[in-house]
């Protein structure tokens, strides 16, 4: 569950840590490497799933507007 208290990491370093796994050939070894991730860090999964869906580059876009 997600814990308002417990701040999230760096934007930045949860994308590269998500472009590396995402990188890997073997797609049994990058299951397990996203189910570890996601045991890991389960108050990010809701923010990777943005990332990984591309929804976050276009909400920053968005945001950056006048």
């Amino acid at each position: 569950m997600c814990n308002p208290k417990i701040a999230m990491r760096d934007a930045s370093t949860i994308e590269a840590e998500l472009m590396e796994i995402s990188a890997i050939a073997d797609d049994t070894m990058k299951f397990d490497r996203i189910v570890a991730w996601c045991a890991t860090h389960p108050d990010e999964v809701p923010f990777a799933f943005h990332v990984l869906m591309g929804n976050w580059k276009k909400e920053s876009a968005e945001d950056d507007r006048p």
